[in-house]
């Protein structure tokens, strides 16, 4: 018995003890549930069953609601409008919306993530980008403030951030570099990786703002996070903590940080080398 189907039932008990105990006294009907409108979708970016789950998932949530639409960390917000372009000039061509998004096939191991464009493209969902340029990255590990896009540094003003969302945050990012980043880097990097959050954040608000009912975030599983990634701003910008539900895709044996994530899916490594080797070296 999965547990949704298990917590259903067992949510029905007190009902059918209290029709047992008086038959005269009506009960309510269970209200119905409301999905959230943002949901955030986590990976290992190596994994590919995580890729292959969450598009069932993705196409599910389709199913469910049509006016969804699919944020990409994977490429830049700044793409959005070749990609509806080359989707307009050839529907369907999985190939053609990743050339025009300008997605790193080899930083991101294509074909990896193609199940879930395959699920958006074949569904006509909408597609955009959530990330921000790689040279705008760099610039704000360089310069911090003064080269955060306008809107982004309006929305992290807005959000809440204390020092131990910092720490979280320094940490997470030392450690998915095996400890090899230099201790004068980690502000920079931190500074980028809000600004990465803010912007996947941002795109998500933007959709929604453009009449979608549903938004779902491809990411990694730091960028969803409640505690400290992009929940933080789209509370930041108004959205319910109940409007958001946040879903990492883990593997046997990787800790789940308390608070960070609303459930948890599991599934099997795949081989692969040893990812601090390259820092070692």
């Amino acid at each position: 018995m999965n547990i949704a189907f298990r917590g259903a039932v067992l949510a029905l008990v007190p009902l059918l003890l209290a029709a047992c105990a008086s038959s005269s006294t009506p009960t309510a009907p269970p209200a119905s549930k409301v999905e959230p409108g943002f949901v955030l979708l986590g990976e290992l970016h190596d994994n590919p069953d995580h890729h292959r789950a969450r598009a069932e998932q993705l196409r599910q949530l389709i199913a469910q609601e049509p006016q969804t639409v699919v944020v990409f960390e994977q490429f830049s917000r700044s793409e959005d409008a070749a990609v509806a372009q080359a989707r307009k000039a050839t529907p369907g061509d999985v190939n053609a919306v990743i050339d025009a998004a300008k997605f790193d096939r080899k930083g991101w191991r294509w074909p990896l993530h193609r199940p879930l464009f395959d699920v958006a493209l074949q569904s006509g969902a909408e597609v955009r980008g959530g990330n921000l340029d790689r040279d705008q990255i760099r610039r704000i590990v360089r310069e911090g403030d003064a080269a955060w896009p306008a809107d982004l540094l309006a929305l992290r003003d807005r959000a809440a951030w204390n020092g131990t969302q910092q720490d979280t945050l320094r940490k997470d990012i030392q450690d998915g570099h095996c400890g090899a980043m230099p201790e004068v880097m980690l502000p920079g990097m931190v500074q980028a990786q809000r600004a990465r959050d803010a912007a996947m954040a941002q795109a998500m608000l933007d959709a929604r703002q453009s009449g979608a009912r549903r938004v779902v975030l491809i990411a990694g599983n730091g960028h969803v996070r409640r505690d400290v990634a992009v929940p933080v701003y789209l509370q930041a910008a108004g959205v319910p903590a109940s409007d958001i539900d946040a879903i990492a895709y883990l593997e046997p044996g990787n800790a789940t940080p308390s608070g960070g994530y609303d459930r948890v899916e599991r599934a099997p490594a795949p081989s692969r080398e040893d990812p601090c080797a390259q820092f070692k070296r």
